[in-house]
């Protein structure tokens, strides 16, 4: 099947076929175009919808072997044409390929499935979507293992590849798009090798603007120069993603210089969840507090952010220059540093727009640790209890960790329910332990009851419940952190 290989995405759009269509299917695009384009048989069809920020492409088909040249040149072809490198490509297609194999064996075989690619700027991501009642995700795990003398193990080392291969991977079960598989391969950018060492002046007069791509990479540069690791996200060791990340529309970014490009500070900024916006900064270089810069900074934050339909915001990384009067302490958690040291990790909130007060669900064994910081911060919540009653559950639970080693840091969720769950978490601390990593914290989103349902087990593996991120994910997000001996 050559077609896809031999068509672009610039050539899906001009197509004179693809007619324009005013359905909004996820809320944020600009433009719709379906492209019933020639099929064989009627064995698939490609859409093509343009986001605000870039292209999203699916290719529907079915799980037979027959289409697998067909799917795994949808997959290249389309990375290739949202500029992932040569290597990236690679990988991500092996990815795909051992997920398309897998399902096509399976008793998935010659059923429907929706392939779907994103231009994410700074990363591709692929979807399968389809019929996922009997799929086992479990080898998805870091802690996954094999046994070569088992056939059933053996057909499970494709899944193992897939999860290896890529930055992030998410499962995607809700009753809109129904059960699917998300990959995410980011793009390959330099890192910085050397701090710049270019001194800044004190500025006097100074003005506040989004910056051009430059710009913003000088401003990065500065941060990482300025700032030790802790106060900043580790992407920013890779200027050109963040420059990235601000195009997608993930970062916004405002940078304070003297109108010749020179920044002398900045703030930056994403949105969270279903209502938190995320703070990191502000940073200063070499400018004396008597210039107000911070105060004005978060001035023009707060200004650049006010017709965005958020509840509050949230810095996770505040700097010592953060003005006071303007948040408040939302919580603390301990950073250890490679000397063992701890240090406070303190989180500042501020309301953006009245919260409405909402719903979350919520373990007996968590209760009091919610009721006593909702009563504190003064959130009105209608907290449902959940717990296990009986019901069957999916064998096979798969966590998803992000590590920071600028930062020895892992963060964990849940991206998977099962009743094996105290074991893989069991598991993943060990191997966090044996590869020394000092910070070790695992989010549940209290918008889901079978998150909730995970706090007795933390806590029973030393994991503490240290604070609340209000409409962080689904609903709120609690942090919890590992305080057993690393």
């Amino acid at each position: 099947m050559p077609f896809i290989a031999a068509i672009t995405l610039h050539n899906l759009k001009s197509e004179e076929n693809c007619c324009p269509d005013s359905k909004d299917v996820d809320g944020n695009l600009s433009s719709w175009y379906k492209c019933t384009a020639l099929l064989q048989q009627h064995a698939f069809y490609m859409e093509v919808c343009l986001t605000k920020y870039g292209e999203k492409v699916t290719l529907k088909t079915y799980l037979d072997m027959a289409y697998f040249s067909l799917a795994m040149s949808f997959v290249e072809e389309s990375a290739k044409a949202f500029g992932l490198g040569a290597p990236e490509v690679i990988k991500l297609g092996l990815a795909c390929e051992e997920i398309f194999v897998y399902l096509s064996e399976s008793d998935q075989k010659n059923s429907a499935i929706a392939i779907e690619a994103e231009n994410g700027v700074y990363y591709t991501g692929i979807r399968f979507l389809f019929d996922g009642r009997n799929f086992d995700p479990h080898a998805f795990n870091l802690t996954a293992k094999i046994s070569l003398d088992s056939e059933a193990d053996l057909k499970q080392m494709g899944l193992i590849i897939a999860a290896r291969s890529v930055e992030r991977l998410y499962i995607l079960h809700d009753t809109r798009e129904g059960f699917g598989v998300g990959l995410i391969k980011e793009k390959s950018y330099p890192g910085v090798t050397e701090h710049i060492d270019v001194p800044v002046k004190p500025l006097t007069n100074y003005h506040i603007a989004s910056p051009d791509s430059e710009s913003l990479k000088l401003f990065v540069r500065h941060t990482l120069s300025h700032y030790p690791s802790r106060l900043f996200p580790a992407g920013f060791f890779y200027p050109g993603k963040i420059a990235d990340m601000v195009t997608s529309g993930r970062y916004h970014v405002l940078v304070a210089s003297d109108g010749q490009e020179i920044a002398a500070g900045g703030i930056v900024w994403q949105i969270a969840g279903a209502g938190m916006i995320e703070i990191y900064g502000p940073y200063l270089f070499n400018q004396p507090e008597e210039f107000h810069m911070a105060e004005a900074l978060v001035d023009h934050l707060l200004m650049a952010v006010a017709k965005i339909d958020a509840v509050c915001l949230v810095d996770v990384f505040a700097t010592p220059e953060l003005p006071k009067g303007y948040f408040e302490l939302l919580g603390s958690l301990e950073f250890f540093l490679p000397d063992g040291k701890k240090q406070s990790w303190p989180f500042y909130y501020r309301h953006h727009k009245e919260d409405p007060g909402s719903q979350v669900w919520a373990h007996p064994d968590l209760l009091p640790f919610l009721d006593e910081t909702y009563k504190r911060l003064f959130f009105a919540r209608n907290i449902l209890q959940t717990n296990y009653e009986g019901e069957k559950r999916p064998p096979h639970a798969v966590l998803f960790p992000r590590f920071d080693r600028s930062q020895n840091l892992v963060r964990l969720r849940a991206v998977w329910d099962g009743t094996d769950f105290s074991d893989i978490l069991s598991r993943h601390i060990q191997i966090f332990k044996t590869e020394g990593i000092l910070n070790i914290l695992f989010e549940i989103d209290l918008g889901h009851a079978w998150q909730a349902n995970l706090a007795p087990v933390l806590m029973e593996h030393n994991f503490v419940p240290k604070m609340i991120l209000p409409y962080a994910g689904a609903g709120d997000m609690v942090v919890f952190q590992y305080a057993g001996e690393v």
